[in-house]
């Protein structure tokens, strides 16, 4: 483990490079190596644990210098950085600075930092510490009203699951902290703290242990919109989310969750290794996920997602933790710090097992039982799409959507035309509302559909049906 001679020493050698960096720059500017000269009002030094950063306030100049910086892929600000920078050096815009920065060489760069050595984790209001940022400050997190759910977003070998493993061994300290742990790919990344303390059941290792997982999330939510009679924070940790999001029932919990979670104190934080729209359940979702944590992403489109802008570039990033945090109006390009303890555990969550048995919302048109129900009721009594959702309301179904309302007579009708060709047929008692099921009358040795006009007086008067509902 470093000491902090080594990081003084490293400290020391990067804002000599720095400084050397600015009067380059200005050098540079004043000589006209940017189309003409540009005067440079201000140049402030960044000196982060894994890269290094200059951001120079050009004034009305600084549309021009960011465009010489930028052309020919960098042509130009490459040969003006002093060491041998790893990675693709960047330029862009921050508040009214240009912004220069390139990644340390790795016997400067400050990849290593145990959590311990960032002092005591904070407790409370839902924060953790993420690592150290550019200004050599501890960078403090939190499930607030401002950033109520986050998105960490990473490839391989950037660091994602030791920022997840950081953040939950904090979380999960404070009593007032509820956790949800998903991880659908069999639970590969978050195993190792499937019985951290406060876990409020197992962990959901496939698709549909997620489902049941998010459906008691989203009924504890409304639950406690209608008496609040929890007040703890519950956060729900979901990693490889595009595995959640191609599951319709999930990833509709999952948008209901962060579209209504803060107001209960529900809040989620989910990670993928793609970020893109689709992984995340769609534009609801990601427009929700305030905070973001970004580690290194495959190309500019992911990172463009996972930082909800085009720039600064996360696909510039360095991998092994380095990542830029992102929180309304604020970013931070910042080292993240991996977990160095054992997190408290406990025996056993408070549910043993995800209940199976709660209601799975309707999601892209798929019919609840309810539906079905009072769909059979209208095809039977020939209803059109108008009658036929006037009687579902007043038998509490509401069905306003007109294609969906089509949708489900044509799907009753094929149920009634499947019932017939199998020697069956759905009647309705008059009497009763019962659904019946009555034998199909052979004539002339075919079978023919019962005809409601006269049957119905066999179902009231001699016949006892079958009740099937």
């Amino acid at each position: 483990m470093p000491t902090t001679a080594d990081y003084t020493t490293k400290d020391q050698q990067r804002r000599t490079l720095l400084q050397t960096f600015a009067r380059t720059m200005e050098e540079a500017a004043v000589r006209g190596l940017f189309g003409h000269p540009i005067g440079l009002y201000q140049t402030t030094l960044v000196n982060g644990p894994r890269a290094g950063a200059l951001e120079i306030c050009a004034g009305f100049e600084s549309g021009a210098l960011l465009r010489a910086l930028q052309s020919d892929d960098g042509a130009t600000l490459r040969q003006l950085i002093p060491w041998n920078f790893i990675g693709e050096p960047s330029a862009f815009m921050s508040g009214r600075c240009v912004r220069v920065e390139a990644g340390w060489p790795g016997d400067i760069a400050e990849d290593d930092i145990p959590l311990a050595t960032l002092g005591k984790h904070p407790v409370g209001d839902g924060r953790w510490l993420i690592g150290r940022n550019e200004c050599g400050n501890v960078l403090t997190a939190g499930l607030s009203d401002r950033s109520p759910h986050w998105l960490v977003s990473g490839t391989t070998g950037s660091g994602k699951t030791t920022a997840m493993l950081s953040m939950i061994g904090q979380l999960c300290q404070d009593a007032n902290n509820r956790l949800v742990l998903i991880d659908a790919k069999h639970g590969a990344s978050l195993r190792g703290l499937g019985n951290v303390r406060g876990l409020v059941g197992p962990l959901a290792d496939d698709v549909t242990s997620a489902r049941a997982a998010l459906a008691w999330c989203t009924r504890e939510m409304a639950a406690r919109y209608s008496s609040a009679r929890d007040t703890r924070r519950l956060i729900v940790v979901i990693d490889e989310v595009q595995d959640i999001a191609n599951d319709t029932a999930a990833a509709e919990l999952l948008r209901q969750l962060v579209v209504q979670g803060r107001g209960a104190s529900v809040h989620v934080v989910v990670a993928t290794q793609h970020p893109v729209v689709a992984s995340l359940g769609g534009p609801t979702v990601g427009r929700n996920l305030v905070g973001r944590l970004a580690l290194r992403v495959a190309d500019a489109d992911a990172s463009r997602v996972a930082l909800g802008a085009s720039s600064p570039r996360a696909d510039h990033l360095l991998g092994r933790g380095d990542s830029y945090a992102v929180a309304p109006g604020v970013t931070h390009r910042t080292q993240v710090a991996y977990l160095d303890f054992i997190p408290p555990t406990t025996d056993r969550p408070d549910i043993d097992e995800w209940p199976d048995d709660l209601d799975v919302p309707d999601s892209s048109g798929w019919p609840t039982g309810p539906e079905v129900g009072a769909a059979i009721m209208g095809a039977a009594n020939e209803q059109g799409r108008g009658k036929f959702q006037r009687a579902a309301s007043e038998m509490g179904v509401k069905v306003a959507d007109n294609n969906k309302a089509v949708r489900l007579l044509g799907l009753a009708r094929g149920a009634l035309d499947f019932l017939h060709d199998h020697g069956a047929t759905v009647c309705l008692s008059e009497i009763e509302t019962t659904l019946v099921l009555l034998p199909d009358r052979l004539k002339n040795g075919q079978r023919v559909r019962p005809n409601r006009q006269t049957d119905r007086h066999i179902i009231d008067g001699t016949i006892t049906g079958v009740a099937v509902s």
